[in-house]
């Protein structure tokens, strides 16, 4: 009986990094066809939304997703990525967001007890 729940849960888990995957590809189309029009309000509902439902982990890959979306629309969007500004702005989104992570998995947990 144990090993049913392992496995509903493994599949599960699978299903959302599928979904999540998903979104934040949507999320980088939109965010190359906006150009410099920020949207990080859409990525950082997806990472609470993804933290929120699952754990702080599957948030912190979540949060490399977003990085590694953002990053591909900047540069077919012909952003300067070369230079040390964009160097430093993609460090403080990451670290913003994994923080972001964190807490949202703490509240959650605080929260469920």
């Amino acid at each position: 009986m144990k090993d049913t729940s392992s496995k509903h849960t493994i599949y599960r888990l699978i299903k959302i990094l599928i979904l999540t995957t998903i979104f934040n590809l949507i999320l980088c189309y939109i965010d190359y066809i906006t150009g410099e029009i920020s949207i990080d309000v859409l990525y950082i509902l997806c990472l609470c939304v993804t933290t929120w439902y699952t754990s702080t982990l599957i948030g912190i890959l979540c949060t490399i997703e977003i990085m590694l979306a953002k990053i591909t629309a900047d540069y077919y969007d012909h952003i300067k990525i070369g230079t040390h500004l964009y160097g430093w702005n993609a460090l403080n989104y990451l670290i913003i967001y994994l923080i972001l992570s964190v807490l949202v998995g703490k509240v959650k947990n605080s929260l469920s007890k």
